[in-house]
């Protein structure tokens, strides 16, 4: 079997309730359901839910899924250079890279499906990709990690401020250059994004199209109260722009 990568970044929330009502209205489907644990699929992608706590508090971790077993995996991406271990977090086993700027990944096996029929009957809109994005001062080094984990490039910036990287079995990851390190979660979306919006505002959920000088953008309103949530149309002006995918 070839192997997947799966993008699953992980949002952890003190309001899960909001950011459930805010990824089903964008058209996610429930794969699984624990006490404080929630696994969507998206579009392209997946996205998990997980109450905050004193010791992971709000935020975005950023975690991958692969079809290949965890130990072979983790030797495969070590192989590649990569600063990987097998580890056994609360989840079970896993690989966990340790990036020379302190972001910390997990490489998981696939989500099984375990909800209602209900749920696994609906279709996810296709529309919507899940889209992480790790900031830091060395956008190099974060995108020969992410390509180390099996991710590749499909638009790089011009200025080299920006890439980003599809996964075989689903969803993107993007590079951008900060002064900090840091990781937050962004989606995508493939079509006209005033369709998000509608579904958004119709829901009551706050949220305002900001059109920029490459794409278009809707922002949330974070329920955690931290910085507003993009959704980005999907871009289609690439002046600055290159697409990498052959």
């Amino acid at each position: 079997m070839t192997e997947q990568l799966t993008a699953r970044p992980i949002r952890f929330t003190a309001d899960l309730p909001a950011w459930r009502h805010l990824v089903e209205t964008l058209g996610g489907r429930l794969l699984l359901e624990r006490p404080g644990w929630l696994v969507y699929a998206l579009g392209s992608g997946r996205l998990a839910l997980h109450q905050a706590n004193e010791d992971q508090p709000s935020g975005t971790a950023l975690a991958f899924e692969t079809s290949t077993p965890i130990p072979e995996a983790v030797q495969q991406v070590a192989a590649r250079g990569i600063p990987i271990t097998l580890g056994h977090p609360d989840h079970g086993e896993a690989g966990i890279v340790s990036a020379p700027d302190g972001t910390r990944l997990t490489l998981d096996s696939p989500t099984p499906v375990e909800t209602s029929r209900q749920n696994t009957d609906r279709a996810p809109d296709p529309r919507l990709s899940v889209l992480p994005i790790w900031y830091g001062p060395d956008p190099a080094m974060i995108r020969r990690t992410l390509e180390g984990l099996g991710s590749r490039p499909r638009l790089v910036g011009d200025d080299g401020t920006w890439t980003d990287l599809t996964c075989s079995g689903g969803g993107l990851v993007a590079a951008h250059r900060a002064d900090a390190p840091g990781t937050e979660l962004a989606l995508e979306w493939d079509g006209d994004v005033e369709d998000a919006l509608a579904l958004l505002t119709g829901a009551g959920i706050e949220a305002v199209l900001i059109d920029e000088t490459y794409s278009r953008t809707v922002q949330i309103t974070d329920p955690d109260g931290g910085s507003t949530i993009w959704v980005n149309e999907r871009q289609t002006d690439l002046y600055g722009y290159t697409r990498a995918e052959a």
